[in-house]
């Protein structure tokens, strides 16, 4: 099945408030997801492995403590959402040259476009990379990728960073559809009626849906 890339935003967003995450933090994974889907990667796939994971653990045991780096989580592994909303909130640290690093994080490919919003909002660019992937984004918001590794189920360091080499050769290339894999789209549904209130025999008289 094929989705407008709006269609891709809404369904993960209810997908991650279904799971538990805050409408914030929802609102931001939904932005997210769009931007990999946009770019032919598999944001929807790796959201829904990454609800799963996390749909049990707190934001408290999950997302980073940034007063110290490498920012790590209390309970062991950083969940991408969680770290990416707080790589946004260092946008201009990030733009000044400070380089961050995160500890133990599983699928790390969702911090990309955290990483591609610090850029935007500053017009710089920035570099994210993880052992066998990089990932460069341009002021225009072109994304350049080196290796092969980007897919991985997690990693013991990622690195966030401003650089000032101009990427050469063409960028990826954006589309205006995503395709997603039945039983995927199945899975960001599940979770997402879990948000809607469940039916009364008053709200039926009514006729609610």
């Amino acid at each position: 099945m094929t989705f407008a890339l709006n269609e891709i935003e809404a369904m993960a967003k209810g997908a991650a408030r279904g799971a538990g995450f805050d409408w914030g933090i929802a609102e931001e994974t939904g932005k997210s997801v769009r931007w990999l889907a946009a770019r032919g990667l598999p944001g929807p796939e790796l959201l829904i492995k990454t609800l799963k994971r996390s749909e049990s653990i707190t934001y408290s045991v999950a997302a980073p403590n940034i007063t110290r780096e490498p920012w790590m989580a209390p309970g062991g592994w950083l969940c991408p959402s969680f770290a990416g909303a707080a790589i946004v909130d260092c946008a201009q640290s990030i733009a000044a040259g400070h380089k961050i690093q995160l500890g133990n994080i599983y699928f790390p490919l969702l911090l990309v476009p955290y990483a591609a919003m610090c850029g935007k909002y500053n017009s710089c660019i920035i570099e994210v990379s993880w052992p066998g992937a990089t990932f460069t984004i341009a002021t225009g918001g072109g994304l350049f990728i080196v290796g092969d590794e980007w897919e991985t189920a997690a990693v013991e360091w990622v690195r966030c960073c401003r650089i000032d080499k101009v990427p050469t050769g063409p960028p990826i290339r954006e589309t205006s559809r995503c395709s997603v894999p039945g039983p995927i789209f199945d899975s960001l549904n599940e979770y997402t009626q879990r948000t809607y209130a469940p039916a009364t025999a008053e709200s039926r008289e009514r006729g609610a849906g």
